[in-house]
């Protein structure tokens, strides 16, 4: 993995430009989960930037998954299906992220309803697209097996830390909502909510790592044949 990340890569592609727009996207999130445990407001703007890089990313996926299907359109494929579904729900949960940062970077005076609409429930709703979209990516590369592990194959380590990172990001909306139950030794459920962002924004980091490495992962497979 670390030989490929640093071969150099070819910028036009779209899915080394998807793969860094998540990485920056990712940082920023994990950045902006520390900036708010120390309480620094700079926590709104890296989690706005981050979410913005994440909608990018998505986008590029997008066109991505559309100009393969235009390449086999003559097919009915399973495999682009499922690709498509992932891509849709990862777009969509990226829409959500955004309301949720862009609400709280604006600090609009809004009704308690609308807060929670464009917060807590926005925040949910795109950690679950997410999660949906991890699941149908999960199901695209495992043909029909309910668990496998190819752990020399980067796309699976991808594809599995972003359906962990997706679950860690619903495990941390439930707990940012004010009603959910507080933890023993003074540890709020929003401090939990915190931790958990930073964990899963941790997990999108590596899995951003291992879409840009597979990236040169031909070249890399050039190399050991020809040693």
């Amino acid at each position: 993995m670390a030989r490929a990340l640093v071969l150099p890569k070819h910028w036009n592609r779209l899915e080394v430009q998807s793969s860094v727009a998540f990485l920056i996207g990712s940082i920023l999130f994990a950045a902006g989960s520390i900036a708010q445990l120390q309480h620094e407001e700079v926590f709104k703007t890296l989690f706005l930037i981050g979410s913005l890089m994440f909608l990018i990313g998505s986008i590029i996926q997008l066109w991505q998954t559309i100009n393969a299907w235009q390449r086999n359109k003559q097919y009915i494929l399973v495999s682009l299906t499922l690709a498509l579904v992932g891509v849709i729900g990862a777009k969509a949960g990226t829409l959500f992220f955004n309301a949720d940062s862009i609400s709280d970077w604006l600090n609009l005076s809004l009704s308690p309803g609308t807060k929670q609409l464009l917060g807590p429930d926005a925040y949910m709703a795109g950690s679950l697209l997410f999660f949906i979209s991890g699941v149908a990516h999960y199901a695209e590369i495992s043909h029909g097996r309910f668990l496998f592990i190819e752990q020399h194959h980067l796309g699976w380590w991808a594809c599995f830390s972003f359906l962990i990172g997706s679950a860690l990001y619903c495990l941390s909306a439930v707990h940012g909502y004010d009603n959910a139950i507080n933890l023993p030794f003074d540890i709020t459920s929003e401090s939990i909510s915190i931790l958990l962002c930073f964990l899963a924004s941790s997990v999108f980091v590596f899995m951003s790592l291992c879409s840009l490495a597979e990236c040169s992962e031909n070249e890399i497979n050039q190399w050991h044949q020809n040693q």
